[in-house]
């Protein structure tokens, strides 16, 4: 199942408008390929990091756009079965 959530330009004043402290599920991609997913328990705050370049595979990438799937109440087991769903179906590029 896709990511049920809105597409979001990737980029800094857009993840500066997410609600902090918010946890669960999120993609990074350029375009229509996705380059990371990744779980976290403030999406904001992990954005924030990819953003200003953390992950050197993802900035050499370009991307430009980002899902995230808040989870709150989901309990972290419930967040890995369901960011393990969105790997198996995006297959990202990136690690």
């Amino acid at each position: 199942m896709p990511f049920q959530c809105e597409k979001l330009p990737y980029n800094r004043k857009e993840v500066m408008a997410f609600p902090g402290f918010r946890p669960g599920v999120y993609g990074v991609f350029k375009d229509n390929v996705a380059l990371f997913v990744g779980n976290s328990g403030d999406i904001k705050s992990r954005m924030l990091r990819h953003v200003n370049g953390d992950n050197p595979d993802i900035t050499a990438n370009a991307p430009n756009v980002w899902f995230a799937e808040i989870m709150a109440g989901a309990g972290q087991a419930a967040i890995e079965v369901r960011q393990k769903q969105l790997v198996e179906e995006y297959k990202p590029t990136c690690r």
